[in-house]
């Protein structure tokens, strides 16, 4: 197995493991459960699952939203390394050397590919968090409620 291959599986893995959302919801419940438990408190199972639910609920679109983040930080490396270390010295290059020039335009093909996915996850995290942001204040208000019931 090369290299790659192997990275490619262990990756594969690494996917698979990751839980789901209801997953982490068992996994909130069961950890909420346990600190109730610890500090003495008696919840009904449906509170147990009903908090469980809202702490998740009010993480998950953060947390997807920092994994989009995270990938559109990554794509604007590659697209400033592609300029940088990749077409800048190709087309100076290309000046002078017909065989540069030959291979200029495939490079530069390479590099509108990368842009066109930075891009594309540029509009995914503007469209998912303009969502986002138009539901905070909407759960700072249930929040609010919820105190001032309590």
């Amino acid at each position: 197995m090369t290299w790659n291959e192997q990275v490619e599986a262990e990756a594969r893995q690494v996917k698979a493991a990751l839980p789901g959302y209801l997953a982490v919801r068992q996994m909130a419940a069961a950890a909420l459960t346990s600190a109730a438990d610890d500090l003495g408190l008696e919840l009904r199972e449906r509170d147990r699952r009903d908090l469980a639910e809202a702490v998740v609920d009010a993480i998950h679109k953060a947390a997807e939203l920092q994994g989009i983040k995270f990938a559109c930080d990554v794509a604007d490396m590659e697209v400033d390394a592609n300029e940088r270390f990749l077409l800048a010295p190709a087309r100076e290059k290309a000046k002078t050397d017909r065989d540069t020039r030959a291979v200029l335009a495939h490079l530069e093909q390479h590099a509108e590919g990368a842009q066109k996915v930075r891009n594309e996850l540029v509009e995914r995290l503007a469209r998912v968090g303009r969502q986002w942001l138009a539901e905070q204040p909407a759960a700072v208000g249930v929040r609010t409620e919820a105190r001032a019931a309590a």
